[in-house]
């Protein structure tokens, strides 16, 4: 997509203002957007939470998030960017605190200029706290006249949403008690990072590929997200969630869906994505141990915040397969792990074997890189001197970097929130079919029975992980 800018003013409400998301993501990432000359000369940022803070407070804490998670900053544009932002103090679950919300919010909004020129003033929602106050907010946003039904509105919602199906139900319900599910936005950030979205753009302009991605001449596909780092302070929402809940369920199925989708125009995206989700199933085993493995760093359990004896995986490893035609009879391992050797998010398929051509042959293999050192590599071989044949490796790199319109996944989310674009979120039918999903997965992981392995920090993982896809005659591709 092109350029795009904000002209008509718009009302941010951050529930969850003081929150660790809010710091390390979401206000830098709104400071981009300002610095960007993105947004209009009317809008306005409100946080709020339960704690107590004026809005000069406020503004410092916002200001002292974008100073320490952005390389540099600009002064007079963050000067300019703070004169936006205000605070609300109140409790999720009282209705009177929501309605002096609106009176602030309504103030707040007549001294927009454009208002008197009849432009319509958008206001957003944006759900930063965890699933069990969603349906206190969504219940007194209405109540509460904040969402009257007369001025556009958007909810924002950050995944995962829910902890299981059955609470995603509930949250689904609580979530359409007040908002029409148009005005609901199921954020997933993998969906708002440039080089997640060329998945789909690769392979809408490039037909060759097409004719490649095909069960016939695909042996296997891996996805995989590894990451050098722990918690981050997270460690009530990680606990709580472990690595299948906070990345496999959300994360690495949508990278395999906009691998396998039908293609389609835009306005087709979440058809299409939902689709392919439908059509990924476990394998038929004899025992889930098969299929699905998991494990926890060495020291998780020292973590602050994290109680002795927790069985939550940081690590899993799962194979599923799918109906799609194209990909019928395809496995695909999936991977995800915490405090491993190295960052790195990945696609790589996996031709089938060559014909045994000579000493040093190896099967081709299609590397796309959407994190770390972003890129594409195709594996060939080529032959070296001599009268028989033998062969040493040709890789084909070229660097997916982002050129030209590039913004930090929740900036370009967020300014496409605001413009009402919902292509890239989620609906509901799509994280319903990952529920559906992944919640056996989950059964089987939380069963006191099933192994919980080990590994050391800066690892590639657990090595039963290893001996796991061995016994598929594979191993993980580096």
């Amino acid at each position: 997509m092109g350029t795009i800018s904000v002209t008509h003013p718009f009302t941010f409400i951050l529930f969850g203002a003081s929150g660790h998301l809010a710091q390390i993501k979401l206000y830098p990432a709104l400071y981009v957007l300002a610095l960007k000359s993105r947004l209009p000369k009317d809008y306005a940022i409100i946080g709020f939470s339960r704690s107590a803070m004026t809005d000069e407070e406020f503004r410092a804490l916002v200001e002292g998030a974008v100073r320490e998670h952005m390389l540099e900053v600009t002064e007079p544009a963050l000067e300019e960017f703070l004169t936006h932002v205000h605070y609300h103090q109140g409790q999720y679950d009282d209705v009177t605190d929501f309605k002096k919300l609106n009176e602030r919010v309504t103030t707040i909004e007549k001294g927009f200029r454009s208002q008197e020129l009849g432009v319509s003033t958008v206001r957003l929602a944006y759900f930063s706290v965890p699933p069990t106050v969603f349906g206190d907010i969504s219940h007194n946003l209405c109540e509460g006249n904040v969402h009257d039904g007369t001025i556009p509105f958007r909810c924002i919602v950050e995944k995962p949403v829910g902890h299981d199906l059955k609470s995603f139900e509930a949250i689904k319900k609580q979530l359409l008690g007040c908002f029409q599910e148009e005005e609901i936005y199921l954020l997933d950030h993998y969906l708002g990072k440039e080089a997640v979205r060329n998945m789909y753009y690769l392979r809408y302009a490039n037909p060759v590929l097409e004719r490649i991605f095909k069960n016939t001449l695909i042996h296997h596909v891996e996805v995989t997200a590894m990451e050098e780092k722990g918690l981050e302070g997270r460690a009530g929402y990680f606990e709580a969630a472990g690595t299948l809940r906070d990345m496999f369920q959300s994360h690495l199925l949508m990278m395999a869906s906009l691998l396998t989708m039908r293609l389609g125009t835009e306005g087709e995206l979440h058809a299409s994505r939902a689709d392919a989700l439908k059509q990924f199933y476990l394998p038929p085993v004899t025992k889930m141990d098969d299929i699905v493995l998991q494990a926890q760093y060495d020291g998780y359990q020292d973590e602050d915040g994290i109680q002795k004896g927790s069985r939550t995986n940081t690590y899993a490893c799962l194979k599923l397969m799918t109906r799609m035609s194209k990909w019928e009879g395809v496995p695909f391992y999936l991977r995800s792990g915490k405090k491993l050797a190295k960052k790195e998010t990945r696609i790589s398929i996996q031709f089938q074997e060559p014909r045994a051509v000579g000493e040093g042959s190896a099967p081709n293999r299609l590397d796309i890189i959407l994190q770390g050192e972003a890129g594409m590599r195709m594996h060939m071989q080529t032959k070296v001197g001599g009268t028989e044949p033998a062969f040493r490796p040709l890789v084909m790199v070229d660097p997916l970097v982002c050129v030209g319109d590039c913004l930090p996944e929740h900036s370009l989310l967020m300014l496409e929130a605001i413009h009402g674009k919902r292509q890239w979120y989620l609906d509901f039918n799509e994280v319903q079919t990952a529920w559906r999903l992944m919640d056996p997965i989950q059964g089987h992981l939380d069963a006191p029975e099933t192994p919980l392995y080990s590994y050391v920090p800066g690892s590639i993982g657990p090595r039963e992980a290893e001996e796991w896809i061995q016994k598929d005659t594979l191993t993980w591709l580096s």
